[in-house]
Formats: structure tokens, C-alpha cells, sequence
């Protein structure tokens, strides 16, 4: 009988401690210096995430997606996706999340690479 009783609290404090680890996680992880976008996995443009920037870009399926770059942060500000997941995603910052819009066959992913050399 104490064995009943004792897996549904074991389980309610692994679900607990899984929730805390992953948060902790994500407020401990090294904030990104670029972004890399990319179109069916090519590279097609890396943006650094220090400077303020919107952009304009055509995925796949003619799908246009507007980006915006600022305090560090990216975010999709519109789309026109069908499901708009891309857009409802918000602002990320963090090394290895990613914004991702699949119709447009398009990955925004955040990097801890040096923002790329500009010349003066």
C-alpha cells in the first residue's frame, strides 16, 4: 500500500525538479553574439545581435519574413507563414535557441560567434 502512495509524489517531484533544472538552464546560458538565418539549411546572412537592425527576407514559398535585431535580442515581427509560430515565438537571445518557420523553410538560430568583421 505505502508503494501506491509514494509514485504519484515521486513523480509530481521528478516533473518538479525537471521544470527547475531547465529553467535555471535557460537563464544560465551565455547570451549570443550573432544570429545565423538560414533558408533550406544554407546560410544566408549572420547578424550581429549588438547592432539595432530590421531586415526584410524571402523564404522558400515566397514567404516573406520581417526581422528585427535589437538590445541583443531577435525576434520574427511578422510573417506570412499561415501558422505564424515563427512570429508568436518572440524575442530570443540565448546561445542555441532557435526561431524557426517551417512553410518558409526558414532557421533563425542564435550563436556564440563573434559577430562577423565589417569593413570601414
Amino acid at each position: 500500500m505505502k508503494l501506491k502512495k509514494t509514485i504519484p509524489i515521486i513523480l509530481i517531484l521528478s516533473v518538479v525538479l525537471s521544470c527547475v533544472v531547465w529553467i535555471w538552464m535557460q537563464h544560465t546560458a551565455p547570451e549570443g553574439k550573432t544570429a545565423e538565418i538560414r533558408i533550406s539549411g544554407k546560410i544566408v546572412n549572420i547578424l550581429d545581435l549588438s547592432k539595432d537592425t530590421k531586415l526584410t527576407i524571402e523564404g522558400k514559398n515566397g514567404i516573406v519574413l520581417n526581422i528585427v535585431v535589437s538590445n541583443g535580442k531577435i525576434r520574427v515581427l511578422s510573417s506570412k507563414c499561415p501558422d505564424k509560430i515563427c512570429v508568436n515565438q518572440g524575442w530570443v537571445s540565448y546561445e542555441g535557441t532557435a526561431i524557426v518557420c517551417l512553410p518558409a523553410e526558414t532557421v533563425i538560430e542564435i550563436t556564440g560567434n563573434s559577430p562577423p568583421a565589417t569593413d570601414a
